[in-house]
């Protein structure tokens, strides 16, 4: 149960990163697109947009390639790929506090696309990187465009060049960056907080399911496995058989190997019953050196033929080392029965198929 719960974990991360890889490349395709297209439309006399926005396509271009290949961690990636559109966007800040001319004639296209742009880098700093990584990285975004506008500003505001109304609308953009900011880093706690929430929780299901040493299922976690085939059984007419076993002889193995070697073979049994039955039968450690099989769906003539196999399988050459066989108590769910009732009929007839020699199985009459 251990490893099952590994590989789900290792299939939903690899899940997550192909999903991620295929936003990042839309986003990526976006960008290229939308580069191109204002070089296309440009105001002749933009320096800026006429030199670097083709330079700003190909090097988008280039990061889409290398999220496509998946030789590249998805993490460096992330890194780089936020590293250079706060380049691309604090670059076209720059240019236009700097070089653009009058900011009142620019103000409507700051505010307007450019100041969105810086917004969105923010929250998109929480996306790409951490929780930590993001807060700094979208504090350094506000400081550095500050600085850029103040420096911009400074021998215009002193002449009246630039009005108190774009120094006010400034103001606005610049506090709503920090509500942004403070909003997104407040949603990114609570997400944060709540996800591990949901791990820690799911870690002590996992724990409170699972016998520690085989990675089956526990005593508990079968006994609510079966409860609930049980109903299934008694609501639908289904069928569902249980399967007691037990190793033959396993305090001798205790007693001339060590308790150490006895934990192996117990971890090595389990992974052969578990190889040994249907993904629907769930195999469980009962206790001690028993182990107990439920499988929905099958008849007793079914789940004799599977005990069979276990036994077969067991007795046919050596576990860790060492020769050993198991017996095998089988018995189908009866209309009156209960979850008790069937587990305690099992266990009985795993009694008699100890009592008559072991290396056996028997099934009720």
């Amino acid at each position: 149960m251990v490893d099952d719960v590994r590989d789900q974990a290792r299939q939903e991360l690899e899940s997550l990163e192909k999903s991620k890889r295929l936003a990042y490349m839309l986003a990526l395709a976006c960008g290229v697109f939308i580069f191109l297209l204002s070089w296309v439309i440009k105001d002749p006399d933009d320096i800026f947009i006429l030199f670097l926005y083709p330079v700003f396509a190909l090097v988008l271009a280039g990061m889409l390639l290398m999220v496509w290949r998946s030789s590249y961690p998805l993490q460096s990636l992330e890194a780089v790929m936020f590293t250079v559109v706060a380049a691309f966007i604090l670059g076209r800040l720059a240019w236009h506090f700097h070089f653009a001319g009058s900011v009142d004639e620019h103000l409507l296209m700051l505010a307007g696309g450019h100041y969105w742009s810086v917004g969105v880098l923010i929250v998109g700093g929480f996306v790409m990187l951490d929780h930590k990584k993001g807060l700094v990285a979208g504090t350094l975004v506000i400081i550095l465009s500050l600085l850029i506008a103040a420096t911009g500003m400074a021998g215009d505001v002193p002449s009246g060049q630039v009005s108190q109304q774009t120094l006010i609308y400034l103001l606005r953009v610049y506090l709503f960056l920090v509500l942004l900011l403070g909003l997104t880093a407040a949603a990114t706690t609570l997400r944060d907080k709540y996800r591990d929430a949901l791990i820690w929780t799911k870690s002590l299901q996992e724990l409170a399911s699972t016998d520690m040493l085989t990675g089956l299922a526990n005593r508990r976690a079968a006994e609510e496995f079966l409860e609930n085939q049980v109903y299934a059984a008694r609501r639908y007419g289904r069928k569902v058989s249980v399967i007691m076993a037990d190793v033959d002889f396993f305090k001798q193995v205790n007693d001339r190997y060590g308790h150490a070697r006895g934990d192996t073979v117990l971890v090595e049994l389990a992974r052969l019953l578990r190889n040994s039955v249907r993904e629907t039968d769930l195999v469980a450690r009962w206790g001690g050196e028993e182990f107990v099989i439920i499988a929905p769906e099958i008849s007793l003539q079914e789940a004799k033929e599977l005990a069979e196999r276990c036994r077969r399988k067991i007795a046919a050459g050596q576990v860790s080392g060492i020769n050993l066989t198991m017996s095998f108590g089988a018995t189908e769910f009866r209309e009156r029965d209960s979850v008790d009732t069937v587990l305690s009929r099992a266990d009985n007839l795993l009694y008699k198929a100890k009592s008559s020699g072991r290396n056996l199985i028997v099934v009720e009459c």
